[in-house]
């Protein structure tokens, strides 16, 4: 099979860079550049300025035509004035792809210079990710001969600081390939490859999604949309797609408000919100509406979809030690159009034994105020996945450290050495609990999904998100990513396909 031009694009050895110096924080490229430095791009780096000798401790370059040998990528965030010569310059040094920051072509009702931009790319044979782009993040960069070796490859303006993962993003905004890295941590969210497309005078959602299809590091795609320029292809790669790779959507140009910023924002002539949605469920894609949203599925698919861990069906048992987080998430679940069964006679005696006499043997089934972490964690899970009854489960009643959160005397009291000793072995128990029940999850292919209201700053809200347990900080964003992985199973069902991808 023939490599994709974008594996070359985004695996380079070197790296020239115009337009950065180091005045920080008024120069983008500034920001650009020591964010590639910073984040670890091992290859070689080339800063291209007329004047300065070094910038942030790199030799650099008078011109294209002074660099030592060949290069790779270049980046450019200089004045949209500038840009012709440098593409004349690059193609002829033999540089074929570019990311082009500088705005002003398209946005700007301007296409005489976006004409122009792409007879260049055409004679010289340019792929020019832009403009009007904020650049590439690829977590499993290739930067040498030996495929072994791996860096960060960052060009945006926010350091990428977690550990390489399995979704890919292409966006038509540059905010949701680097500013969108804060939101990233919470959710254990982590990215393989980001693309920022801007006006895609060359370079577009289509070349992106070809890309992702045979990217052995990417299993979920995550696409921004403000409008799609090849709209027949873009439905042939979808349809193909998504059956082996979720893909998962934010579309903002379907509103009269959309349409009207998108078009200031990239130029943009965005399409029929019917329209789109119709494609969307054609093709099998997840369409999304918030920002939230978009990455609350994304992290519920990224953690299970490459296990074949998506429910058969709609059947939601809720579990929980506290009435109100319970009721909630009942009625969100039923206004999703999803199914909240009583378990059988049978079911009901196994788990009743695990109960103390207040709780409530329902669905929601509320243990009250009971903190066995193993009745909690394996004993009744095990015994609702492997009943057939359910297709997922709901939880809420994971707490951490911050549930044990006093400010005076009741610290006092917990810093003594016997409660001490029992507080800690409880932790202990439940963290150990926690681990222990992702066997539930991976036998029965059984998605068990939490809720902490304390959040990320919650120990067992990250311990829960980093063993195959998705949490959430409210009830509706649990069920809502869920009901997104219900449709993505609905979808390969009528596929004929098993969930187990």
């Amino acid at each position: 099979m023939e490599q994709n031009f974008l594996e070359k694009f985004m695996n380079p050895h070197t790296f020239a860079f115009y337009g950065a110096n180091e005045n920080i924080p008024y120069n983008m490229g500034a920001f650009q550049l020591l964010t590639l430095i910073d984040n670890g791009f091992k290859g070689k780096i080339y800063p291209i300025h007329p004047k300065l000798e070094t910038i942030f401790g790199i030799k650099a370059y008078k011109s294209i035509n002074d660099v030592p040998g060949k290069v790779d990528l270049a980046e450019i965030v200089v004045s949209k004035k500038h840009i012709p010569n440098i593409l004349k310059e690059l193609g002829e040094n033999g540089v074929r792809n570019v990311i082009l920051v500088t705005a002003g072509f398209r946005e700007m009702d301007n296409n005489t210079a976006s004409n122009e931009l792409k007879e260049i790319a055409s004679k010289y044979d340019l792929n020019i990710l832009g403009p009007n782009c904020i650049g590439i993040l690829n977590t499993h960069a290739k930067y040498s001969t030996d495929p072994n070796e791996e860096c960060i490859l960052n060009t945006t303006v926010q350091t990428y600081s977690l550990p390489a993962g399995n979704v890919s993003i292409a966006s038509q905004s540059g905010t949701f390939v680097s500013h969108t890295f804060a939101i990233l941590k919470e959710r254990n969210l982590l990215l393989n490859k980001t693309l920022s497309l801007g006006n895609e005078a060359i370079i577009d959602l289509c070349d992106c999604l070809e890309y992702f299809e045979t990217d052995p590091y990417t299993d979920v795609i995550m696409l921004y949309i403000e409008e799609i320029k090849r709209g027949r292809l873009f439905f042939e790669l979808a349809k193909r797609i998504s059956p082996k790779k979720p893909i998962i959507v934010l579309y903002v140009g379907g509103t009269e408000g959309g349409a009207k910023a998108v078009k200031s924002h990239t130029g943009s002539l965005a399409g029929n919100d019917e329209v789109y949605d119709a494609v969307f469920k054609q093709t099998g894609i997840i369409r999304t509406h918030t920002v939230e949203e978009f990455f609350d599925t994304a992290m519920i698919f990224s953690h299970l979809v490459p296990l074949g861990i998506i429910p058969k069906g709609k059947r939601i048992m809720i579990m929980t030690n506290s009435g109100g987080p319970g009721a909630t998430m009942a009625d969100r679940i039923s206004r999703k159009g999803l199914e909240l069964p009583f378990y059988s006679e049978e079911i009901k005696k196994k788990i009743d034994k695990f109960l103390v006499p207040t709780a409530q043997s329902s669905n929601p089934l509320d243990f009250t105020f009971s903190l066995n972490p193993v009745d909690f964690f394996i004993k009744v899970p095990r015994i609702i996945a492997r009943s057939g009854e359910y297709d997922a489960m709901v939880v809420y009643g994971a707490y951490g450290d911050q549930f044990f959160n006093f400010q005076s005397i009741g610290n006092d009291f917990l810093e003594k050495p016997k409660p001490h000793e029992i507080i800690m072995q409880w932790r202990e128990m439940s963290e150990a609990s926690v681990v222990d029940a992702q066997k539930i999850v991976k036998k029965y292919k059984f998605p068990i999904i939490f809720v902490n209201l304390w959040g990320y700053n919650d120990s067992m809200f990250r311990h829960l998100n980093e063993n195959l347990f998705p949490t959430y900080q409210t009830p509706h964003r649990c069920v809502d990513a869920l009901f997104n992985l219900i449709k993505y199973g609905e979808f390969l069902k009528k596929k004929g396909m098993s969930s187990e991808i």
